[in-house]
């Protein structure tokens, strides 16, 4: 089984100078960021040597109440966001995908980039939809499904929750 633990680090803006608090997620102890990056370099370039960090962060800590609702599986668009643009914003790019909750696992299925493939959709649009306007989802299929524990996921879950609000009081 999987497993899964979520960090708050800062990522850090070198060209804009600023430091934003970020939920980081951590599949068996490999940052999924570096995951999607590994992925998407042997998609983008012939080079393998060179990973080439994607534009991606983790939520940012003030929006940790769509971070819980997304990890419980109650998504806002089609699929579950796990993984926000460094500009923060889902809806400019983003990594999803179906979680499934069930009595003794929570499944992480189906990563897609809505925005990564040929004709950008739109997050609300249905993938068949978008499909049919030329899109053409990038293959994310060596990562996954990710299989997790209920009971670690729900702990783990809710102590970033917790830590986030200690921090705010």
């Amino acid at each position: 089984m999987d497993t899964i633990k979520f960090v708050i680090e800062n990522y850090v803006n070198e060209e804009f100078d600023y430091a934003l608090p970020t939920i980081n997620i951590y599949i068996n102890d490999r940052d999924l960021i570096d995951l999607i990056s590994e992925v998407e370099h042997k998609l983008f370039t012939a080079d393998r040597k060179t990973i080439v960090r994607s534009s991606y962060i983790g939520y940012e800590t003030v929006n940790f109440e769509r971070f819980h609702r997304e990890m419980q599986g109650r998504k806002t668009y089609p699929r579950s966001v796990l993984l926000t643009c460094t500009c923060t914003i889902p809806e400019c790019n983003c990594i999803m995908a179906d979680i499934s909750i069930e009595t003794k696992t929570v499944t992480w299925s189906g990563l897609k980039s809505p925005w990564l493939g040929g004709a950008t959709p739109n997050a609300f649009m249905e993938e068949a939809e978008a499909q049919a306007l030329g899109w053409e989802p990038l293959s994310y299929a060596e990562l996954g499904p990710f299989i997790f524990d209920r009971e670690q996921y729900f702990s783990v879950l809710e102590e970033i929750i917790s830590e986030i609000q200690r921090q705010k009081l």
